[in-house]
């Protein structure tokens, strides 16, 4: 059982698992229960920056044709953000799937165009690139203020939370308050 200090909402899970079994803790089992699957997270990107919404098809053939594209260029998007992403370089912040997507569509746009507007078009794509990478750090930052902020008026102390979602950073985990449910 969880529930959110903020709203009061209760959430109950069932497990297989007993806390103290098999190396089974219970920061693993809300780890787990709080925890988007993956798949979840890929077909949520697929639909919303791959097109995988944008079918017009009559049969399975077709649907799975659509289905295998669209999984393709997430697979390719991915492994170009791998490639170009520099998480502890200048960047203020990683490349996202959206992102790599955008500049391949200016990257196909401007094929055709002379060297120097293509130069242009590119420059173009990374100033606005670097912008939103700015802006979403900046509001993630607000974000975790007004959260810990709200979380002190409380009375709660946001360093003695544990949270159930990590983050990696040079191989090694590290937690920070951003799981606002207290288990019971």
């Amino acid at each position: 059982m969880a529930r959110n200090v903020l709203t009061g909402e209760v959430k109950y899970f069932v497990a297989n698992r007993v806390p103290g079994e098999r190396g089974t803790t219970l920061r693993w089992l809300l780890r787990v229960a709080f925890g988007r699957w993956t798949v979840e997270s890929c077909f949520r990107e697929a639909k919303g920056e791959l097109g995988m919404d944008h079918y017009q098809v009559r049969g399975w053939r077709c649907l799975r044709r659509h289905f295998f594209v669209t999984q393709l260029s997430h697979l390719f998007c991915a492994r170009m953000r791998q490639e170009y992403d520099d998480p502890a370089g200048e960047q203020p912040d990683r490349l996202t799937v959206q992102q790599v997507r955008s500049a391949m569509n200016t990257w196909l746009s401007s094929v055709d165009l002379k060297p120097a507007a293509r130069h242009e078009r590119y420059e173009q794509e990374l100033e606005k690139q670097h912008y939103y990478q700015r802006r979403n750090q900046q509001a993630h930052k607000s974000h975790v203020k007004t959260r810990i902020t709200r979380l002190r008026e409380l009375g709660i102390d946001v360093d003695q939370i544990k949270s159930c979602i990590t983050e990696r950073q040079d191989d090694e985990i590290r937690c920070f308050p951003s799981n606002i449910y207290s288990h019971e």
